[in-house]
């Protein structure tokens, strides 16, 4: 039987910022695209919270795919003071509809915040009760969606995308080909009275 595991990490980010006003941050949008698609094949889910250099990340799913997910966690080089600040098996997911969900600081956020004293996001202060605090705050806030764009893509990715609508093109055109070789060839037959 399947055992349900959910966890909590907290880390700081090792790239500069770049935040703009109703933008993500680059390197945010590469990591949940990615782990859109990685979690969605590994049957699990989260949800992640960026802001002022710090990641607040819940996942659930499978204890072994999380346990290889958090392993990789540890290696990779945009994540440093890594911490594991929760671990539970649970019965059920939080939010199974979400492979990653991302949430934006919001009003909620901010008021909770600096109701308990914080000008920042720092969730190495946190105590635990904030922690579920926290994670309630995200899963009630509002699903972004990722829009493409030049400043959030590079231009391999858009590269990329664009060689696989090309790619979609070329097969929409091949099957059009091909029905109209056989209709053509079905009318052919039936005047000749073969078919």
């Amino acid at each position: 039987m399947q055992k349900l595991v959910q966890i909590i990490y907290i880390s700081r980010s090792t790239f500069e910022s770049t935040d703009t006003i109703n933008k993500i941050e680059p390197n945010i949008v590469r990591i949940l695209s990615k782990s859109r698609i990685n979690n969605r094949k590994n049957g699990l889910v989260g949800v992640m919270y960026f802001g002022d250099g710090a990641f607040f990340q819940c996942l659930e799913g499978d204890e072994e795919a999380i346990n290889n997910l958090f392993a990789k966690i540890e290696k990779d080089p945009r994540h440093k003071d890594i911490k594991l600040i929760s671990r539970k098996y649970i019965l059920e997911l939080s939010f199974p509809n979400w492979s990653m969900k991302y949430a934006l600081f919001d009003k909620k956020m901010g008021k909770y915040l600096k109701d308990n004293g914080y000008q920042t996001f720092d969730p190495y202060a946190f105590i635990p009760e904030m922690t579920e605090k926290i994670l309630a705050l995200l899963i009630d806030s509002p699903e972004l969606s990722l829009e493409l764009d030049s400043t959030t893509t590079s231009q391999a990715e858009q590269s990329s995308l664009k060689l696989s609508s090309d790619k979609n093109l070329i097969l929409i055109s091949l099957f059009l080909s091909i029905t109209a070789f056989v209709c053509s060839l079905v009318a052919l037959l039936s005047v000749r009275g073969t078919v």
